[in-house]
């Protein structure tokens, strides 16, 4: 059972997050904080973010985030933040791509808690994770195989 909580801002929740990852992948490192930013080799920002500049050799101007449908919730005793999130990469050359997906970031508050700030994230999940089991190169060698085809 979902009991969902009105509170102000609950796009804080998502806010160190996204700013990780925007910092990650502006510098090319998107994997160099995976606990703060939440972010993995599966993922499919990840993906497309390596595929884009390791094979099509682009180099990415900007990266930006929106956030929508945010809300926040408790189920099973544990509390969530929940967010519709698009993340647009700009690789200058006229390539821009976006990928939207939801993210949950399970908080360690209580629901009386949920007013603040500053909360611990203890776990997360993504619907833009990839369910197969390849590293980053062996995508990347597919990748290229496929685009120089």
């Amino acid at each position: 059972m979902k009991a969902r909580f009105q509170r102000s801002k609950p796009s804080t929740f998502f806010t160190k997050v996204l700013e990780q990852q925007k910092a990650d992948f502006l510098n090319n490192t998107p994997l160099a904080h995976t606990n703060q930013s939440r972010l993995s080799s599966r993922d499919e920002a990840v993906l497309i973010f390596l595929s884009s500049t390791k094979v099509d050799k682009q180099q990415l101007h900007s990266f930006s985030y929106k956030l929508s449908n945010v809300k926040v919730y408790s189920e099973n005793q544990r509390n969530y933040a929940e967010a519709y999130v698009t993340r647009t990469f700009n690789f200058g050359s006229g390539l821009e791509t976006g990928l939207g997906d939801t993210l949950v970031l399970e908080i360690q508050s209580s629901p009386d808690d949920l007013k603040g700030s500053s909360h611990t994230i203890s776990s997360s999940k993504s619907t833009s994770e990839v369910n197969e089991k390849f590293s980053i190169d062996e995508f990347l060698e597919k990748y290229e195989a496929e685009a120089t085809k």
